[in-house]
């Protein structure tokens, strides 16, 4: 265990310088980084999408066809999602941010919690759970709006006050595409990385897992922290096979201890 302990504090080194020599890396997070703020997952084993059909609950034909059942589900999983809050994880990407280090984060997840930890250059590829939008005229609704007509009202679907039509959360659904910008983002800045830092993602879900592909086809770095093997692990400069959590917050405070040794360094060559 001691020697296992140190092997893996040698890999939170060397992802730390990894990132220190870095100038243009980036982050990838997936759904592994929001579990840790009590966030169900959707995909994993014991998932939302394996007690709620997706093709029933979370396919946009079936939104379309009848979107209380949508509502259903959403009445289920979203006082959970409203009430998370970023966990040590969400901090170090945001620190690492501030430090300059990471230019961006791409990630996976509806929930904001990047945004609400301190990070501002945030790529949601899958939508965000606190906007919605009318199926109808495209109007577009806060969370707090929606939460007041529905307690108001007291019906599902809710329904815009302009055309009546139903609202949706901006989250992608199945049979939907993703966002056109934030996906020619994230393909732009992965090839443009020389480091691509994987947070708790499995990299399983298309288009997203292929970003790191386009990071390694132009030379670049890949660091996984994720608690489960992925596809890409061999093919990876650092795996460190833990929670984001633990892990996260030890490379942000190991890059902090390899800046003061090069700062003490040039003031006593200088």
């Amino acid at each position: 265990m001691k020697i296992l302990k140190l092997i893996e504090r040698k890999k939170v080194h060397q992802a730390a310088e990894l990132l220190l020599s870095s100038e243009s890396a980036i982050a990838l997070t997936g759904a592994g980084v929001s579990t840790e703020s009590g966030i169900p997952d959707f995909r994993g084993e014991g998932g939302i999408w394996e007690k709620y059909k997706p093709e029933i609950y979370g396919n946009i034909k079936s939104f379309i066809e009848d979107p209380r059942r949508f509502w259903e589900l959403a009445e289920r999983v979203a006082p959970k999602l409203f009430k998370a809050n970023p966990n040590p994880s969400h901090t170090a990407l945001a620190e690492l941010e501030d430090m300059d280090i990471i230019k961006a984060t791409i990630t996976q997840n509806i929930d904001e919690l990047h945004q609400k930890a301190g990070s501002v250059i945030v790529y949601e590829v899958h939508g965000n759970i606190n906007r919605f939008i009318c199926f109808g005229c495209r109007a577009s609704y806060t969370k707090d709006q929606v939460l007041r007509k529905l307690k108001k009202e007291k019906n599902y679907p809710p329904r815009c006050d302009m055309c009546s039509a139903p609202l949706k959360p901006s989250v992608v659904l199945f049979g939907e595409s993703l966002p056109t910008f934030e996906i020619y983002q994230s393909q732009a800045l992965a090839e443009k990385a020389d480091v691509m830092l994987i947070a708790g993602s499995s990299l399983s879900v298309d288009p997203v897992a292929d970003l790191p592909l386009y990071t390694l086809s132009n030379g670049g770095k890949l660091i996984i922290v994720n608690d489960a093997p992925t596809h890409l692990d061999e093919r990876a400069e650092v795996v460190l096979r833990h929670k984001t959590g633990n892990i996260l917050p030890l490379i942000v405070e190991e890059i902090k201890k390899l800046k003061l040794i090069r700062e003490e360094d040039e003031k006593s060559s200088s």
